[in-house]
C-alpha cells in the first residue's frame, strides 16, 4: 500500500515538475525565516550581553575615581570651572583628559571591547551642558545611554546626581558583529549548501523529464524504423512462398535481392541502436594507430558518391591538407564521416550538395563537411550533441533516425583529442568542422 502511494507521487512528481520545485522553495523560505528569527535574537542577547559589560567598565571606573583623590580633584576643579586662567585650564585639561583616557582604555581591553572606538564625558544631568568631554562635536543625549554618577567626593561637591559620566561608542555594532559572526558564517554556509542542492536536484530533476521524454521519442522511432523493415521482409517473403512455382528465376531473384535489401537495412538499424551501448558505456575500447584521414575520406567518397547520384546530388571533395595523419581508430573514424554524410543526404529538402575540406592550421587537421541542406534553427545548436536529441522538423517520422548519431560522433572526436562545432542557418544549409591534432604534435607513441 505504502509502495504503490509512494510510486503514484513519484510519478505525479516526474510529471509535474513544478510541484517538487514550489514544495523544496516553501521549505527554504520557511527555513530562512526560521534562521532570522533566530539572528534576530542572537542580536537581541549579543546587545544585552554588551551594555553589561559597559556597566562593569563604568563600575570599574567609578571604583577608580574612589580611590584616586588626585583625579577627583583635578575633575572637581575642571567641571566646576575653577581653574583660571584659560591656558592652565586648557593644560590641566588635556592632561587630566589623557588620564582618563588610558583609564577607559585599560578597562575597556581587560573587557575584551577594547577595540571599540569611543568618546567620554562628564555631563549636567538636567542642563544640555558636556562640562569635560574628550568630544568637541558630541552633544549631552550622546553620552546618555552608557553612563553612572560619578564619585562620592564629586556628588558631595554639587550635589546627587547632578553630574554624570558616560560613554558614547562609534562602532557600538561592530561588537555586535563580532559576537554573531561564526553564527552568520555557518548559516551562510548552510543556507549556500541548501540552495545549491536545491538548483542541483531541480536541474537534475528537469534534465531526467527531458530525458524521460527523449527515450519516449528514440522508442517510438526505434519501433516505427524497425516495423518497416520487417513488415516488408514479411510481405516479401509471403510472397515468394506463395508464389514460388509460378515466379520466373529473373522474378524470384528480383524479390530475393528486395529480401536481402530489407535485411540489410534491418541490419544497419541494429547497428544504430548498438552506438547506444558505446555511448553508455564510455569505453568503446579502441584501436589506435597511425591513419591517414584523406585515405578515409577518398574510400568514403567513392561509396557515397553513387548514394548523392542516386538522389540527384553531388558529393565534392577538396583535401587541401599537407598533414593528414592521425592516431586514431579507423573504424570510428570512418563512422564518423558515415553518420555526417548520412545526415548531410538526409536533412536536404532537395538534391544533396555537400562539399567535403580539409585543410591545416598551426598543428591540426581541419575537416569541414559542408552541405546546403534544410539548416538548424540556433535555439536547437546546444543541443544537437544531446543523446536522443532530435530536431523537430514536424512529423516525427518523417526524417529517419534515433538521435545518436551525432552523440557518438561528439564521444568518438573527444576520445581522439579533438574538437567537433556545427555552424548552423535555417533553410540555408550546415557546416560541421571537425579538429584533430595531427601526427606530429600527438604525445602518444
Amino acid at each position: 500500500m505504502i509502495k504503490q502511494m509512494l510510486s503514484k507521487w513519484l510519478d505525479f512528481v516526474r510529471d509535474h515538475l513544478y510541484v517538487i520545485t514550489i514544495l523544496i522553495a516553501m521549505a527554504l523560505v520557511g527555513l530562512l525565516v526560521v534562521q532570522n528569527s533566530l539572528i534576530k535574537l542572537d542580536i537581541d542577547v549579543q546587545t544585552k550581553f554588551f551594555d553589561k559589560k559597559i556597566d562593569k567598565v563604568l563600575g570599574d571606573f567609578e571604583d577608580i575615581l574612589k580611590e584616586d583623590d588626585q583625579l577627583s580633584d583635578q575633575v572637581i576643579d575642571l567641571i566646576g570651572d575653577r581653574v583660571h586662567p584659560k591656558a592652565k585650564r586648557d593644560s590641566l585639561e588635556n592632561f587630566t583628559l589623557l588620564v582618563i583616557r588610558d583609564i577607559t582604555d585599560s578597562l575597556l581591553t581587560q573587557h575584551e571591547i577594547g577595540y571599540l572606538d569611543y568618546e567620554f564625558a562628564f555631563y549636567q544631568r538636567h542642563k544640555d551642558t558636556i562640562a569635560l568631554s574628550s568630544s568637541k562635536t558630541l552633544l549631552q543625549p550622546d553620552f546618555q545611554h552608557f553612563s553612572f554618577t560619578p564619585g562620592d567626593q564629586i556628588r558631595k561637591e554639587f550635589g546627587k546626581a547632578n553630574f554624570k559620566f558616560g560613554f558614547s561608542f562609534h562602532n557600538e555594532s561592530l561588537f555586535i558583529t563580532y559576537s554573531i559572526l561564526p553564527t552568520l558564517v555557518i548559516t551562510a554556509f548552510f543556507v549556500l549548501i541548501l540552495l545549491g542542492s536545491f538548483f542541483s536536484t531541480f536541474l537534475v530533476l528537469k534534465r531526467q523529464k527531458l530525458i524521460s521524454q527523449l527515450k519516449n521519442d528514440f522508442i517510438n522511432n526505434l519501433t516505427h524504423e524497425l516495423k518497416t523493415p520487417i513488415f516488408a521482409s514479411s510481405i516479401i517473403h509471403k510472397i515468394i512462398k506463395e508464389n514460388r512455382k509460378s515466379l520466373s528465376e529473373d522474378e524470384l531473384d528480383y524479390h530475393l535481392q528486395l529480401l536481402e535489401n530489407e535485411n540489410h537495412l534491418l541490419k544497419n538499424k541494429v547497428e544504430k541502436v548498438l552506438e547506444l551501448t558505446v555511448l553508455e558505456s564510455g569505453n568503446p575500447g579502441l584501436n589506435f594507430e597511425k591513419i591517414d584521414f584523406h585515405q578515409i575520406i577518398t574510400r568514403k567518397a567513392e561509396v557515397y558518391k553513387i548514394l548523392f547520384e542516386s538522389n540527384h546530388g553531388v558529393l565534392n571533395c577538396m583535401l587541401e591538407a599537407n598533414e593528414s595523419l592521425l592516431y586514431g581508430d579507423e573504424m570510428h573514424l570512418s563512422n564518423i564521416l558515415d553518420n555526417l554524410l548520412d545526415n548531410a543526404i538526409k536533412y536536404s529538402d532537395s538534391a544533396p550538395e555537400v562539399l567535403v575540406k580539409t585543410y591545416n592550421k598551426g598543428n591540426h587537421l581541419f575537416v569541414e563537411i559542408k552541405d546546403h541542406g534544410i539548416g538548424i534553427e540556433p535555439d536547437n545548436l546546444p543541443y544537437v550533441f544531446d543523446k536522443f536529441y532530435r530536431v523537430s522538423h514536424g512529423n516525427l517520422h518523417k526524417i529517419k533516425g534515433f538521435g545518436l548519431g551525432l552523440s557518438y560522433v561528439k564521444m568518438m572526436v573527444d576520445l581522439h583529442d579533438g574538437e567537433i562545432k556545427m555552424e548552423s542557418s535555417l533553410g540555408e544549409g550546415t557546416t560541421v568542422i571537425l579538429k584533430f591534432p595531427v601526427l606530429e604534435i600527438n604525445n602518444k607513441p
